[in-house]
């Protein structure tokens, strides 16, 4: 039995992010916030054709301008890794690699931070960085993890036995893709790439959908628990918190696994439970 995380407090991030660059997840103290208010167009970060990383606006000068930046890869291979997520450590500020492996810490305190990278699959890296207003990129080599990499194999497989098995349209949403997502929660991503409508439940509350003209209470599944809050309890999370997310039908029955998640059905070559529709 892998356990269910409890529900947690929506978060208060900023999230900066395209189809091809690097996801940035900031909260910063509130007295940074204040000195740092700038409007969020100027923090997005776009890969150029020839594979380096250009600002979409003029930095400003001073501490705006402070950053870490570079490529996750595999330590073995050498190869880009996507979707894995870099920190400040004991802080808020957060970034999510992109296909290119490529990230994005922005607007830095003076001096060196403590970086940790972490993705499923592979060993937590822990190392320093100094923020930098040349941008000197960095090159964060992760060692691959083989008992969870092969076990996130089986269980990723065995998932998609069952997608094929249910019988109905099934939309699976992968680690990518949520990691790229714009969206501040992942109720309101959902609701776009469904796309559903919030309607009013027959016995009160807005916690129903509307599918094919119907009003029905969508039952959501997060980790394998179902959860009684349904709508309300997937907008507590944001697209990032997830590593995978399948939508059954056309929206009525979701299913979402956290990273934690997986990588403990990953340890425990866990077996989805089949679904009957």
């Amino acid at each position: 039995m892998v356990e269910s995380p409890s529900l947690p407090a929506r978060r208060n991030m900023a999230t900066c992010s395209l189809a091809s660059a690097p996801v940035s997840l900031h909260t910063a103290p509130a007295s940074a916030r204040l000195r740092r208010a700038l409007p969020l167009a100027a923090a997005l970060m776009i890969a150029s054709s020839g594979g380096g990383v250009a600002q979409s606006a003029p930095e400003r000068a001073g501490e705006d301008a402070l950053r870490i930046h570079g490529r996750v890869i595999d330590a073995g291979t050498r190869a880009p890794v996507a979707g894995a997520r870099v920190w400040i450590t004991g802080s808020e500020w957060v970034s999510v690699s992109n296909r290119e492996g490529r990230f994005m810490l922005y607007r830095m305190d003076p001096g060196f931070h403590t970086v940790s990278v972490k993705q499923l699959g592979y060993r937590t890296l822990v190392a320093q960085a100094e923020a930098t207003a040349d941008g000197t990129p960095l090159e964060l080599s992760i060692q691959p993890d083989p008992i969870v990499l092969e076990g996130l194999e089986v269980v990723t497989r065995r998932f998609a036995l069952r997608r094929r098995s249910a019988g109905i349209r099934v939309i699976e949403l992968d680690q990518q893709e949520l990691a790229a997502a714009s969206e501040s929660s992942a109720g309101e991503m959902l609701a776009t790439r469904i796309p559903v409508q919030r309607a009013v439940c027959r016995e009160g509350g807005y916690d129903c959908i509307r599918v094919r003209g119907v009003v029905v209470r969508p039952r959501i599944y997060i980790d394998e628990a179902p959860m009684l809050e349904g709508w309300t309890a997937i907008e507590a999370y944001s697209p990032q918190d997830f590593h995978m997310v399948e939508i059954y039908g056309w929206g009525g029955h979701i299913r979402a696994y956290t990273h934690s998640f997986m990588e403990r059905a990953s340890r425990t070559r866990f077996l989805p439970v089949p679904i009957g529709f």
